[in-house]
């Protein structure tokens, strides 16, 4: 391999491992280091509110920063931040982005997840109430499902505010094949 080609695979590569670094520390900080009560209530506030206005009886409660919508509590994973974190994480790190439009992914990214996390109690809590199905179920695999359904939209968010997500990730994809076919060459010899 020319020395040259070595060494700009080699500033890729480092680039790419800082990168994951800053990835990681943001996102693990954003979620480890907080509790987020005031956003357990929030979102047990505004749920209750709509299931309230939809029929559904539903009071909610604060107590010792654990928030509650009848009898079933918000826990700071029923917040989304962890989404949040993980988008913020990938976000503020990505070279030649504006500062202005990381902000403004990252706050729409936040109440589009605030909302969906809404929405999603607010589902769960209407089917069990109505009887279609047990808490397990409402919770657990539909929970999942909307989970996912939320996490491809807020990457179509963030590809409308940030297209150079798709550049960032076409060139690691490029620069992990040429990585791998590098050392299939060593290893074959060639």
């Amino acid at each position: 391999m020319d020395e040259q080609i070595r060494r700009r695979l080699t500033y890729k590569i480092l680039k790419f491992i800082f990168y994951i670094l800053a990835f990681l520390i943001i996102s693990f900080t954003l979620y480890s280091f907080f509790d987020y009560g005031f956003l357990k209530a929030a979102i047990a506030e505004h749920s209750a509110g709509v299931l309230n206005a939809i029929g559904i009886k539903a009071d909610f409660l604060v107590l010792n920063n654990r928030a509650f919508i009848n009898q079933i509590e918000i826990v700071k994973e029923c917040t989304g931040i962890q989404v949040v974190a993980v988008f913020v994480g990938l976000i503020i790190p990505l070279p030649k982005v504006s500062f202005r439009k990381k902000i403004e992914a990252i706050t729409l990214v936040f109440f589009t997840v605030y909302l969906a996390n809404i929405l999603r109690i607010v589902i769960e809590i209407w089917l069990l109430a109505k009887g279609f199905l047990p808490w397990s179920q409402a919770h657990g695999p539909l929970g999942t499902l909307l989970s996912i359904i939320s996490v491809a939209i807020f990457f179509l968010i963030t590809e409308k505010f940030i297209p150079e997500v798709s550049y960032y990730i076409n060139e690691t994809v490029n620069l992990i094949n040429k990585f791998f076919k590098s050392k299939k060459k060593v290893v074959n010899g060639v």
